[in-house]
């Protein structure tokens, strides 16, 4: 798009939406109590008739701690946003407009006057010790993935190979982390603020660990995912949860972005030479929303599962024209598990390209320039 004197308009820049601070102003159970259903507790959550269809069964769950629902009944699910959206008819910037203008939040939340935008609420950055202890400790776990068979062959039954995991920094976390510290002269205190240590103890112990790379390649947020399947399944820094993948992606000329799941979802499209990020779940962040506004395009392929394809319409519509939603080819749950088998890179550009809507359009490939480092 161009302007009156025939220059290029950047993208469009897409409305803030404190999606946190408006589930944290509106308890979802009273909002769905408030539209008449009547809800009654079953353990930790709490069902009721779902007002979507005739339900004549309570097929409807409350899930308080997370703040979401979900009906089995008629498989739709999501936050209040979604819920009260569903009840109104209305789209996801509209309905967080209401519900940011209610009950004690602000307008500016979602709708900022013209020409102004909100300001951010500050994210937690790491102090200098914090800093040293994560980067050193991913330089720790990635020496012991080298030595780790069993952790080496866990990585390649999900379709990533070794120089996969060298080139992003992917490690195991073992039991020495504490006299790696000292003798690194890093304080065990920050490394325990930041929830690497569980006082003396490697709070990652056993898991293989995903860092998040800042544009020098220092690891400055980690994940790690246990190895047998055992929950929690993910157990992560005590840090902001990061847009996985972001600085690396936000390189010169990146016009378009793919948008993915789960740490082993982008790690997949990294190994295939796609230009990612990861949501790290379902939940799109002021952070994520403020972030994806700098490419033109952005792809998104989340899960096959209702949350998944809630979560996708939720970000279609919080990007408005940017989103091209991408569908996983037939039987594939995640992109990880398409990855995981035979043919699964070619099944999945073959989406990507059914998903673009013209000839010419930014693709999520990375460029030669960004291959550079596989090299190195």
């Amino acid at each position: 798009m161009r302007d009156e004197r025939g220059a290029r308009r950047g993208p469009a820049r897409a409305p803030r939406v404190d999606t946190e601070a408006i589930r944290a102003r509106h308890p979802i159970a009273e909002w769905i109590e408030g539209a008449g259903v009547a809800l009654r507790r079953s353990g930790r959550h709490l069902v009721g008739l779902c007002p979507f269809h005739e339900d004549r069964r309570p097929s409807l769950v409350v899930y308080p701690e997370s703040a979401s629902f979900f009906c089995f009944g008629c498989d739709q699910g999501g936050d209040v946003i979604d819920f009260v959206g569903r009840l109104r008819g209305t789209g996801f910037l509209e309905t967080a407009a209401l519900l940011a203008a209610a009950g004690g939040g602000t307008g500016a939340d979602a709708a900022p006057p013209e020409g102004r935008s909100p300001p951010s609420r500050p994210r937690r950055v790491p102090d200098p010790e914090e800093a040293a202890a994560v980067d050193l400790a991913c330089s720790l776990y990635t020496e012991q993935l080298e030595r780790s068979r069993r952790a080496r062959a866990y990585l390649a039954s999900r379709g990533l190979d070794a120089q996969t995991a060298l080139r992003l920094r992917l490690g195991l976390a073992g039991s020495s982390l504490l006299g790696a510290l000292r003798e690194r002269g890093v304080s065990p205190d920050a490394a325990r603020r930041v929830g690497l240590l569980h006082g003396g103890r490697d709070a990652l112990s056993g898991r293989v660990v995903i860092p998040d790379l800042d544009a020098s390649g220092r690891a400055t947020w980690l994940t790690g995912r246990s190895l047998d399947g055992s929950e929690p399944r993910y157990r992560n820094l005590s840090l902001p949860t990061p847009l996985l993948g972001l600085a690396a992606a936000r390189v010169p000329g990146a016009r378009a972005v793919l948008l993915t799941e789960g740490p082993f979802d982008w790690l997949t499209a990294r190994a295939w030479g796609l230009r990612a990020v990861a949501l790290l779940g379902t939940h799109l962040s002021a952070h994520a929303l403020d972030a994806l506004g700098s490419f033109e395009a952005v792809y998104v392929a989340l899960d096959s599962d209702p949350p998944g394809r809630l979560a996708a319409e939720r970000l279609r519509s919080a990007l408005g024209v940017r989103a091209r939603l991408v569908s996983l080819p037939r039987g594939a749950h995640d992109l990880n598990e398409l990855g995981s088998g035979s043919g699964g890179r070619e099944a999945f550009l073959r989406a990507l390209q059914q998903a673009s809507e013209r000839e010419q359009e930014p693709c999520p490939t990375s460029t030669q320039h960004e291959r550079s480092d596989r090299a190195a």
